[in-house]
């Protein structure tokens, strides 16, 4: 059966809204806000991440009235963090549990996540850190547990963070990016790009032709994306930790090699020159978490 274009007013009007739903307005999305790790051992972790990213534990949460951490918040900038949630089950292949995007207007963006058609929950006010957030859970295509949304309340533990814990051993002061596990490719891209709004911005094959890695820009001008990683076969906890990542961007490569060496990181590579024209090399925390550090794209393109 051949099928014909619409023609006239009404074949215009059915374009206008195709372009609408695939073009429409940008969700209100400032950036990456944070990436959430499970760990076995806090202490041995906070050896890793305070010790070796140089980060400042800005504040915990507790589980009920006890001393016992429920999550802490290692603080990248003023606005991300990584949250590190002990516990780490040994059956659990992929620490990292989810990540959030920071928004300055969660009331519009749960709304255009609802038009969408999206399985969004409902806003609420963190009883511990006192910010505004949803989720949605269920996630097409990946091992995330969930996609946070998340805005800073001005009393939230984040808010009366601004200004403090920024020591001056951090490794880098930008999360650029998280690696997130695609179990069915097609239906994590189309969750990401056709209702999220992401924009893929580079893509690397493997030799029959089907993506490996792809990175996905987030809405608006933060410059931050998510890198799928197409692996739909089952996988260890120690390609799971090289997969499911976050990346820091670092000014110089050399001097936070050199950094992580004197600071006792051990099984380091030397930097290389990846095929997406940058200076990088990678770090693990205790439990197989990779932390790639990358130095921002050649002028040339050259090493």
């Amino acid at each position: 059966m051949n099928l014909r274009k619409p023609s006239g007013l009404l074949g215009l009007s059915i374009l206008l809204l195709s372009a609408g739903l695939g073009c429409g307005e940008d969700l209100p999305l400032l950036g990456l806000a944070h990436v959430g790790i499970r760990v076995a051992d806090l202490d041995k972790a906070r050896a890793f991440y305070h010790g070796v990213l140089g980060y400042e534990e800005a504040f915990d949460v507790y589980k009920g009235e006890s001393k016992d951490v429920a999550v802490a918040f290692f603080k990248i900038n003023d606005q991300q963090y990584i949250e590190l949630v002990p516990g780490l089950p040994a059956d659990q292949v992929a620490p990292m549990t989810h990540i959030a995007l920071l928004t300055d207007n969660i009331t519009k963006l749960h709304a255009m996540l609802e038009e969408r058609g999206l399985k969004v929950g409902p806003i609420n006010k963190g009883p511990r850190d006192g910010n505004l957030s949803c989720a949605i859970r269920e996630l097409p295509g990946q091992n995330l547990k969930f996609l946070e949304f998340v805005q800073y309340h001005p009393d939230s533990l984040h808010s009366r963070a601004v200004g403090k814990a920024l020591g001056a051993n951090r490794i880098s002061i930008r999360l650029e990016h998280a690696g997130i596990i695609a179990t069915n490719y097609e239906a994590a891209w189309h969750f990401y790009v056709d209702k999220i709004g992401f924009r893929e911005s580079w893509s690397r094959k493997q030799e029959n032709g089907q993506p490996f890695l792809t990175h996905l820009n987030l809405p608006g001008a933060s410059g931050d994306f998510v890198e799928l990683s197409n692996k739909q076969k089952s996988i260890t906890r120690q390609a799971a930790g090289m997969a499911a990542h976050f990346s820091l961007t670092v000014p110089d490569i050399k001097v936070a090699y050199r950094q992580a060496q004197e600071r006792g990181a051990t099984g380091i590579k030397e930097p290389r020159f990846g095929l997406d024209k940058r200076w990088q090399f990678n770090l693990f925390d205790p439990d197989g978490t990779r932390a790639e550090c990358m130095q921002p794209e050649s002028p040339d393109g050259k090493p």
